[in-house]
């Protein structure tokens, strides 16, 4: 059991490790479970991201500043914005913001002689925090499963990036009528997978069908994790943005589980805009590409 664990922990450093080394030369500072702190004279090129941990920026980013279920306490200088969502942002006296502050159910506590130069923006939940002290608590089960769908996940953004893309943009316009559509598609598959089986076909088609579907079930919900992190996180820019709102879409739709009728709730959502997605989009297909420029 214990090397079994080993392998999926191995297997999904490497391919989170992939994707944040998308652009190898950005110097991004990432952290998982744990918190990160820029110290005092220390100048990060990139962006600086933690994730289920808080981030203390005490030297120099010069990308943006992202924490997932953390807070963040800027002492020094960030160039770009600055979010976190679920968690706190605390902006001290010596700090200097070049961009937007957000947090993102969270709140932001700006001192008067600190310098924020774009917008200020929370959802003043008094001391988010509390609220959420049942993530360190979250079985290991559940953390591991995130961890390797959201490996799985990176990958399929990095094989077939365009069809990813084009599914993402696709989805924020069309919501209610991708809904639609998964539903209908989901009714089809069920109705039609028993038929295939009964009838001359054969079990080895539909088990067939049954894998293709799965396929691109898990491809266009990777896309509606994209979006939602998106409008979570929109003002996170650059070659890795994608991995990050495809993480922080993550996160949070797994977070919702704790609550047991909204967290089955927006799984089915996201399941079903993704399946409708794929099916009008022929997963991403470049030819609908075309035909919509």
């Amino acid at each position: 059991m214990k090397k079994l664990i080993f392998v999926v922990l191995l297997t999904v450093v490497l391919l989170m490790s992939c994707a944040f080394r998308y652009d190898i030369n950005n110097g991004d500072s990432l952290t998982i479970f744990e918190n990160q702190v820029i110290p005092e004279g220390d100048i990060v090129s990139g962006d600086a991201i933690c994730v289920f941990g808080n981030l203390d920026i005490k030297g120099d980013v010069r990308g943006d500043v992202v924490a997932v279920f953390g807070n963040v306490d800027v002492y020094g200088k960030v160039n770009g914005d600055v979010v976190a969502v679920f968690g706190n942002v605390n902006v001290h006296k010596s700090a200097i913001i070049g961009g937007d502050t957000v947090g993102v159910f969270g709140n932001v506590d700006k001192d008067p002689e600190a310098i924020i130069r774009g917008e200020t923006a929370d959802t003043n939940m008094g001391n988010v925090s509390r609220y959420f002290d049942f993530i360190p608590n979250m079985s290991f089960n559940s953390i591991i499963g995130m961890m390797i769908v959201y490996g799985l996940s990176c990958l399929v953004v990095m094989l077939v990036p365009d069809r990813v893309r084009l599914m993402t943009d696709r989805s924020q316009y069309n919501l209610g009528r991708y809904l639609g559509i998964g539903l209908l598609v989901m009714l089809v598959i069920i109705l039609l997978i028993p038929l295939l089986i009964i009838t001359i076909v054969g079990i080895i088609p539909a088990i067939l069908l049954l894998i293709v579907f799965m396929i691109a079930a898990f491809v266009s919900t990777t896309a509606v994790y994209i979006l939602l992190g998106q409008k979570i996180a929109a003002a996170v820019e650059g070659k890795n943005a994608i991995f990050i709102h495809l993480l922080i879409g993550m996160v949070v739709v797994n977070a919702l589980t704790i609550v047991p009728v909204l967290g089955v709730l927006a799984t089915m959502a996201v399941f079903f805009v993704g399946l409708g997605a794929a099916f009008d989009t022929r997963l991403g297909s470049p030819m609908i590409n075309k035909k919509a420029i």
